[in-house]
């Protein structure tokens, strides 16, 4: 809790875009009544998946109201999911809350916080608090478009090759879009989702920050709460306390534009594993760039036509070597182990090649394989459980309307990185036919703000480190933590101690990293 005080709080009332007097007495002001988010049987089903039973026990929960439309206070409301895990050092030691947003967009914060995070420091300091933003979980989650029906207009149309794509094929994909859209706009009516966008997130926000009696926030965002927290810091400055981005997105532009940068990400990624590959695997067959893509797709072809079964029981075919790959590239950690396993598929080792799949499958996915109900089949009518991921994407945007800016663009993503392919960009098309919404803006500005910590990770397959830089270099006075190995989020995950000690000494004492500080693996 930094920068504090009266002002700041009316200041912050002030800033609140459309704010009326009313509206801050009827919102702010308030407070979240807590109790355990778990009984018995919770901590029973938790901890036999692998949960830290003291960890979840502590949890507590409770529900923030806040108005669906900030500029129409009198109007609808909503009730967001709010968890907490309360400072382990007590109040004496306690600096308040640390608010979290583990990204997505449509991931639950109130399940991710079952999860512990950040080290004992942090945790001791800190009530951690983290929740379900508006139109996820369970603050009025929902699910509607057939994202089936997408995903067969895309393999109808031949999509996955968008060369071959032409105005008949673009017509099926266009069509299907739009149902999906409107399939979505019928579910939950068109004033909920113009409503979804980080704008509202961000007032929400600091509703939370009032309710929990902070005169400023501190958060740390991953990801897409990178957005959230910056967008905040720009809006209520002066309501700002300690500010921690990490693996920024893409603050404005379009999905497509979002989508080209993952393709370029995922490439330099790949890259950078080939060449670990080539260094550390005797026998490894990715030393010839100009070839590693083709043996890499062969692979994967092999498995699509002979499965084979890993050490554990799990079937392996190319389209689930493709997501294992795909899942373990951020993993830098894994990498060693990835490379020996391409080694044994090439050199037909079925023995090594087995006892590799079934250790990077449990790796990747760990106990996660056994939770939740089966995904329908393919080819059944249901409605897509991660709309929600695609309603605020598309809220958040500037969006094309014309369905070939997305051929054209998917050509580039499959050029530019052949193994994740257009599926990113196709992924964007349903916000052709979105409904308006109050959109990020392009003008964010940062001149009043504290200074922030961003951390840019070089092998981060989904957003690009570029995205840091630029992040870095709209924030004045923030500071750069540069992780030179491979990942996808890394504050607080104990996986480098050179990224968690400056970055904690930030949080805890408000002392800045020196700006451009790199960390290497294994420091």
């Amino acid at each position: 809790m930094r920068h504090g005080g009266a002002a700041a709080i009316a200041l912050s009332t002030v800033l609140i875009a459309g704010c009326t007097p009313g509206e801050e007495e009827t919102f702010h002001g308030r407070s979240v009544t807590w109790a355990p988010c778990h009984d018995e049987e919770d901590l029973t089903l938790l901890t036999g998946l692998g949960g830290d039973r003291d960890w979840l026990r502590a949890l507590e929960c409770g529900t923030l109201t806040v108005p669906l439309d900030h500029d129409d206070p009198d109007g609808r409301t909503l009730d967001l999911a709010v968890a907490r895990h309360p400072a382990e050092g007590g109040t004496d030691r306690g600096q308040g809350s640390l608010v979290l947003n583990y990204g997505g967009p449509g991931a639950s914060g109130v399940d991710a916080l079952n999860t512990p995070r950040f080290g004992e420091d942090v945790r001791e300091a800190y009530d951690l608090v983290s929740f379900d933003p508006r139109g996820v979980g369970a603050s009025e989650g929902f699910a509607c478009g057939d994202r089936y029906a997408l995903d067969r207009a895309l393999s109808s149309a031949g999509a996955a090759d968008p060369l071959g794509t032409d105005a008949e094929d673009m017509r099926l994909l266009d069509d299907a879009a739009r149902d999906y859209a409107e399939s979505c706009e019928e579910a939950v009516g068109e004033d909920f989702l113009a409503h979804l966008g980080t704008v509202e997130v961000v007032q929400d926000l600091d509703v939370l920050r009032d309710a929990l009696g902070e005169d400023t926030l501190d958060f740390v965002g991953y990801s897409y709460g990178t957005r959230v927290g910056a967008l905040y810091t720009g809006t209520f400055p002066e309501s700002t306390g300690a500010m921690v981005l990490d693996s920024p997105v893409l603050l404005d532009g379009s999905g497509i534009d979002a989508a080209l940068g993952r393709a370029n990400a995922f490439r330099d990624t790949w890259h950078m594993f080939t060449e670990h590959c080539t260094a550390t695997e005797p026998g490894c067959p990715l030393t010839d760039p100009g070839t590693a893509i083709g043996i890499t797709e062969q692979v994967i072809a092999d498995l699509q036509n002979a499965p084979l079964v890993a050490e554990d029981g799990v079937a392996i075919n190319g389209d689930m070597f493709s997501l294992l790959l795909t899942l373990a590239l951020p993993r830098d950690e894994d990498w060693d182990d990835l490379a020996a396993l391409f080694t044994a598929l090439h050199e037909g080792d079925e023995a090594d090649a087995r006892e590799g799949l079934g250790t990077l499958y449990e790796e990747v996915f760990g106990s996660y394989r056994d939770r939740g109900p089966a995904p329908p089949e393919p080819g059944a009518d249901h409605v897509d459980a991660q709309a929600a991921r695609t309603a605020i994407s598309c809220a958040d945007r500037r969006d094309p309307t014309d369905v070939w800016d997305y051929r054209d663009a998917a050509r580039v993503a499959d050029d530019v990185a052949p193994l994740l392919g257009p599926d990113p960009v196709w992924d964007q098309l349903p916000c052709a036919h979105w409904t308006g919404t109050e959109q990020v803006p392009d003008d964010v500005s940062f001149e009043d703000a504290p200074p922030a910590v961003v951390v840019g990770t070089l092998g981060d397959p989904s957003t690009p480190y570029a995205w840091a830089e630029d992040l870095h270099r709209d924030m004045p006075g923030s500071s750069l933590v540069t992780y030179t190995g491979a990942g996808h989020t890394l504050y607080g995950e104990g996986r480098n101690t050179c990224v968690e000690e400056a970055v904690d000494a930030y949080v805890l004492e408000d002392r800045l990293p020196r700006d451009g500080l790199s960390c290497d693996p294994g420091r």
